[in-house]
């Protein structure tokens, strides 16, 4: 009974993510290549709602879409989507650019759910034509079109876009290497530990449809967008990437020498039915997420190839438990310096413009942030602290709530002053 699982579902809907990818048509599954031939389909049912891009932390718009449709059909048995869209610039300059992922779906849903899942890319400067196409194995087809508008405008015109006009990718895209740059040598080692659980809107627990902008995959998608710009940033640091869960209190990737060319694999962790399931152990152990804590923090001090900074990435996870006496703390000339990057809600005015990142706790209510947080809890009025601030502060490190370009600017100043100490 080890493997045993069990999926626990919000009254309304069933959160996931997708991570589209960059295809060919011959890269597509034979039953979707065959998809525009056949006319038969019968309808999916289904509502596609795009997200609006907007900026990102690597200077390219994000945009992607939220897609509901009920779960009924799939009760019976585990069940299969199939998706592909084509994404057209309008003014030619750019070929059009194919995209497709999967989800498998989980077994034994109860009636009456609604899903939710959604998907992000990234698009250059310009105006695009996007049809998208769900196929499931039932042979039922959702389509959607829309067109999509990406540009600066107010505070954002002097900003410039890395990902040339006309252009769309996925999240491994990255800008054409400068002339000369590098000589292949990574001075610095680094540990990125990105924490792949987005909290639930709270609007998620009753009928009212969620913000596209605000949405888990646009909160995810922030995360990546902070990901990729730390790896293009810190060209000479040579990069541990961790991925875990901490609603699932496990660790999901592990990965010395990580780069751009793997984004998309993270992209993907995730994704599907792990963020459909629980394990029945993780409700039997209510304070798994700090022994997950206590042992990534504890790999990161006892690793022979020792990082000089440990960067956790993430959205804040509440707890009410108490940290735990026994987690790591700093030693005597202790390396690494930790350090905690929290994407904040999106200000106005100068350096704005970044997507996503708007985070909900505590029933919805506001707490003002500065931008760059030291020895504050990060809770929401009542609501308790986060035990990755927490475990940060003990260690003696600091927490920088990113809200504007500008503050994410200055995160990466301060973690580049900690390496060249």
């Amino acid at each position: 009974m080890e493997d045993m699982r069990f999926v626990v579902f919000l009254p309304i809907f069933a959160a996931a993510l997708l991570a589209q990818t960059v295809t060919s048509v011959e890269g597509l599954p034979a039953v979707v290549r065959e998809l525009d031939a056949r006319q038969s389909h019968e309808p999916l049912p289904c509502r596609v709602t795009p997200i609006q891009p907007a900026l990102n932390y690597g200077f390219v718009f994000q945009t992607g879409y939220i897609l509901r449709t009920s779960l009924d059909p799939y009760h019976d048995r585990g069940h299969h989507w199939y998706i592909v869209f084509r994404v057209t610039p309008e003014d030619g300059n750019g070929p059009p650019v194919l995209f497709t992922d999967h989800l498998d779906l989980p077994a034994a849903l109860q009636p009456g759910l609604v899903a939710e899942a959604g998907g992000s890319f990234l698009l250059g400067a310009g105006v695009y034509d996007v049809k998208w196409s769900m196929l499931d194995d039932l042979g039922r087809v959702c389509r959607q079109e829309w067109t999509v508008t990406a540009q600066t405008g107010g505070a954002q015109r002097a900003m410039k876009v890395t990902m040339p006009p006309g252009t769309a990718g996925d999240y491994s895209w990255r800008p054409a290497p400068s002339a000369g740059v590098g000589s292949g040598a990574k001075p610095h080692q680094v540990t990125i530990l990105l924490n792949a659980a987005v909290p639930v809107d709270p609007q998620l627990r009753s009928r009212a449809p969620q913000s596209p902008e605000n949405s888990v995959t646009n909160q995810w998608g922030t995360l990546l967008s902070i990901l990729g710009s730390l790896l293009e940033r810190m060209p000479e640091v040579s990069v541990r990437l961790v991925v875990f869960n901490l609603d699932q209190q496990r660790e999901l990737i592990r990965e010395d020498r990580f780069n751009l060319d793997d984004m998309n694999r993270v992209a993907h962790a995730a994704d599907g039915v792990e963020r459909w399931a629980v394990d029945y152990h993780v409700l039997q152990k209510p304070s798994g997420a700090w022994d997950l804590l206590s042992d990534l923090i504890g790999k990161e001090i006892r690793d022979p190839v020792k990082s000089e900074a440990v960067i956790f990435l993430g959205l804040p996870q509440f707890s009410a438990l108490k940290m735990p006496a026994e987690m790591p703390g700093p030693g005597a000339g202790q390396k690494p310096r930790f350090f905690y990057l929290v994407p904040g809600v999106p200000q106005a005015g100068p350096g704005a413009g970044v997507s996503g990142g708007a985070w909900v706790g505590g029933g919805g209510r506001n707490q003002r942030m500065d931008s760059m947080s030291n020895g504050r809890d990060l809770s929401l009025g009542g609501t308790p602290p986060d035990p990755i601030d927490q475990s940060v502060r003990r260690m003696k490190g600091r927490t920088m709530v990113v809200n504007s370009l500008s503050g994410f600017n200055k995160a990466i100043e301060e973690i580049g002053r900690s390496l060249n100490r």
